[in-house]
């Protein structure tokens, strides 16, 4: 069973949610998940500058579950 916890550790921290969705074949989408930041940061998987998730919400993890 996949979690969210597990795709932070494989990611290192940082990633967005464009590179959680490619990498984890989800359809995650900005109100699934959880952004701590007030502004936007480098992604570590695709280097570009986005929003970082730093969660999901509830909607987001079922997705996740279902995979």
């Amino acid at each position: 069973m996949m979690t969210g916890k597990v795709i932070f550790q494989n990611a290192g921290g940082d990633i967005c949610r464009r590179c959680i969705n490619r990498k984890y074949d989800l359809s995650l989408k900005p109100s699934d998940c959880l952004y701590g930041n007030g502004y936007p940061g480098v992604c570590r998987s695709c280097g570009a500058v986005q929003n970082i998730v730093t969660g999901l919400r509830l909607r987001g993890k079922i997705k996740l579950l279902l995979r």
